[in-house]
């Protein structure tokens, strides 16, 4: 089944989210605006993997709308990688090297995130041909 891949994806996408909310959390980001304790740091990762999950279950049982509520959720969370960007680079006083591999992992994100969109938007455009298919024969 193709919407695998698109879970598959997802569950990247929420890992990725997750990993980077810990590595914000660290002190050698070094940054004055973003200084999270460990309590909110699992606060946001559980609300994080509950967004996550619901839609990825609702998915995985064939609930094709589930892949709306999904995008909306992997949008949101996509915001948080944007964040990371300008953050490291406005207000951090962390090393160069520091401030380029977050920036990058941050990118890696952002892309992983924009391919779940293609996956997502190609199995949507097969789902509505197969459903056109479907309509338009019974009309015959």
């Amino acid at each position: 089944m193709k919407d695998r891949n698109v879970i598959a994806w997802a569950i990247i996408s929420m890992v990725g989210f997750v990993v980077l909310n810990f590595l914000m959390s660290r002190p050698f980001v070094d940054s004055t605006n973003v200084q999270m304790t460990m309590s909110e740091f699992w606060r946001t990762t559980l609300i994080a993997v509950v967004l996550y999950v619901i839609p990825i279950v609702l998915a995985a049982l064939d609930w094709h709308p589930s892949f709306y509520l999904m995008g909306l959720v992997i949008a949101l969370y996509t915001l948080s990688p944007i964040s990371v960007l300008f953050n490291m680079w406005m207000d951090s006083g962390a090393s160069v090297m520091i401030k380029l591999l977050m920036s990058a992992y941050s990118l890696a994100l952002i892309v992983g995130n924009a391919y779940w969109l293609v996956l997502a938007l190609r199995l949507r455009q097969r789902q509505q041909k197969i459903a056109d298919r479907k309509r338009f024969a019974a009309k015959k």
